[in-house]
């Protein structure tokens, strides 16, 4: 069975690199298991979870709410589940995961 921290730097490397895919930069935030997700339109995303893997997902209001806010919010909240499945199933994890 992985440790947590394991299942952290998996969880984030994998994210990382479905960020990618949509342009979107992670960037870790100075408190513990805080982060922030910016999008190429500039919206900014908070992602944090008091025990992992039961992650938190919120915008931050830095602007005017667009269409393609909720086309990158769905994208990120997609990824974040995606990444978590994908950590779930391997079979050196006995972790219950969740997204919310």
């Amino acid at each position: 069975m992985k440790n947590t921290s394991d299942l952290i730097s998996e969880f984030e490397k994998l994210f990382r690199e479905k960020l990618q895919l949509n342009n979107c930069k992670l960037r870790k935030k100075r408190q513990e298991n805080n982060y922030e997700i910016i999008t190429p339109a500039k919206d900014i995303f908070l992602m944090y979870w008091s025990e992992f893997p039961e992650v938190n997902l919120i915008y931050q209001p830095v602007g005017v709410r667009t269409h393609q806010t909720e086309v990158y919010e769905r994208a990120i909240r997609s990824h974040i589940s995606f990444c978590v499945s994908s950590i779930k199933e391997n079979p050196h994890s006995e972790s219950p995961l969740l997204v919310k």
